[in-house]
């Protein structure tokens, strides 16, 4: 559902041509309260805290959700939540709602179904002298799950769902997750442990309902014992780090 307003279309647009501009050193005051959005489909709406922590200057703030295309022109944006309000101001020290709802077009009942909240801000001029400088725009982006009625498995049991392999990916061993569960599965931290050696992956991308994603991993050894297995942390439905330990299985 597109729901941007011309007034924010227009305001977008000026903003994220001053994003890209070189500046004067600037901070971003705007912070979301959590680090991920749940919505339960039997929510009549969910409630997005932002505070500007900038204790001297305000904020003009622009918000919008996209299914995951960063990029996409706002004025062609559809997707089924509606953001009030828009566009705001935010003054020092202060707080602001956003009212997300789910304008129920259909979605996936079986799993969960991604989107990414958007919040865009602009700092404020600083005086007189202001008026011939540039200011940067900052943009945070968080996710949003949209969370089925009655799924087959509890969250929390997502994780121990997963199941984990070392396979060849051309020249490298990789290690490959499989999530069976109808949940999105993030993580923090993913790492194959021989004994008291840990080989930790620098990349840690989500891994899908119904999915599967592969890790590199630098200097993995083409053979493992029998003591082998993945030591991940994934982050729960508040941003909390859980740690998991599980085996490694045949590919």
């Amino acid at each position: 559902m597109r729901y941007l307003t011309h007034l924010s279309r227009s305001f977008a647009i000026v903003i994220l041509g001053l994003a890209g501009l070189m500046s004067l050193p600037a901070q971003a005051g705007i912070v979301i309260a959590g680090t991920r959005t749940v919505y339960h489909a039997d929510d009549r709406e969910v409630t997005i805290k932002l505070t500007n922590d900038d204790k001297k200057f305000p904020r003009l703030v622009q918000a919008w959700v996209d299914d995951g295309d960063e990029k996409i022109s706002l004025d062609k944006l559809d997707v089924p939540f509606t953001l009030t309000p828009p566009v705001f101001r935010v003054e020092p020290g202060k707080s602001q709602a956003i009212r997300m709802v789910y304008t129920k077009e259909p979605l996936a009942t079986d799993k969960e179904t991604l989107f990414w909240l958007n919040v865009l801000e602009v700092p404020p001029k600083v005086g007189e002298e202001d008026e011939n400088q540039l200011r940067f725009a900052f943009r945070i982006r968080t996710k949003i799950f949209f969370r089925p009625a009655k799924l087959a498995m509890k969250p929390e049991d997502a994780r121990n769902a997963l199941t984990w392999s070392l396979v060849k990916d051309g020249a490298n061993q990789v290690l490959e997750v499989r999530n069976p569960s109808p949940y999105y599965v993030s993580f923090q931290k993913i790492a194959l442990a021989i004994g008291e050696k840990e080989i930790d992956s620098p990349d840690y991308a989500m891994v899908a309902p119904g999915g599967t994603q592969r890790y590199m991993l630098k200097d993995a050894p083409a053979t493992l014992g029998a003591d082998a297995k993945v030591k991940f942390s994934i982050v729960d439905d508040f941003g909390a780090f859980i740690p998991v330990t599980s085996p490694l299985t045949a590919h």
